[in-house]
């Protein structure tokens, strides 16, 4: 509590009319509030936005990737779903197939049709059944090498043959289509290399007849 003393020192006389008084400044006592405080206070009431909370943020956050988890795990659900679609549609057909070639061996047989072509047949359907379409590419052409240009066997000649006619006739059909003049000179470069090919094929077959 100040003395009288002091409180006497804290008021300043300006005129005789006229005295400032600073008691309030060094007094402990709380100040009184302000009149503009209620006024800002009532104004906080009314205001309805409010900001974000940090914790609400982070659950904003942690809801959005989990929703973009959710979507990554859908997309490769369904990405897996159509190929083991695709896979089980190659297995039914690679097995329709397969049943096709083992009828025509057997009837291949009754016929009396050279082996070669049944071997290659038989190739086919362990090729499809395995789903190893290497096997019989390296089989087909493997009779063709060593059976037909090595050991000059008919039957494999005739095949390689047959299958150089068909890609032949198959580059006559698009000289015709094609019109840049780049691309058919190529083409018809193609078209006498086949006709050489198939002309040797033929010489060999005769040979084998002797």
């Amino acid at each position: 509590m100040p003395t009288a003393e002091a409180i006497q020192r804290q008021r300043v006389t300006i005129t005789d009319n006229v005295i400032l008084d600073f008691t309030g400044l060094f007094s402990q006592e709380e100040a009184p509030e302000s009149p503009v405080e209620p006024l800002l206070g009532a104004g906080a009431i009314n205001n309805p936005i409010e900001p974000q909370k940090p914790v609400q943020g982070q659950i904003n956050g942690l809801e959005r990737e989990q929703a973009k988890q959710l979507f990554l795990q859908a997309s490769k659900e369904q990405e897996d779903h159509r190929r083991s679609l695709e896979v089980y549609r190659t297995y039914q057909e690679n097995i329709k197939t397969s049943s096709t070639l083992q009828t025509q061996i057997l009837k291949g047989l009754k016929a009396g049709e050279d082996v070669y072509s049944l071997f290659l047949k038989a190739a086919k359907a362990i090729s499809l059944m395995t789903s190893n379409s290497v096997f019989y590419s390296q089989t087909e052409e493997d009779l063709k090498a060593i059976y037909g240009r090595g050991l000059q066997e008919k039957p494999p000649l005739q095949i390689e043959l047959e299958e150089v006619q068909g890609r032949l006739q198959k580059l006559i059909e698009a000289d015709k289509r094609e019109k840049d003049s780049d691309s058919k000179e190529r083409i018809q470069r193609a078209i006498q290399a086949h006709k050489n090919k198939a002309t040797e094929l033929r010489e060999m077959i005769e040979k084998t007849q002797l």
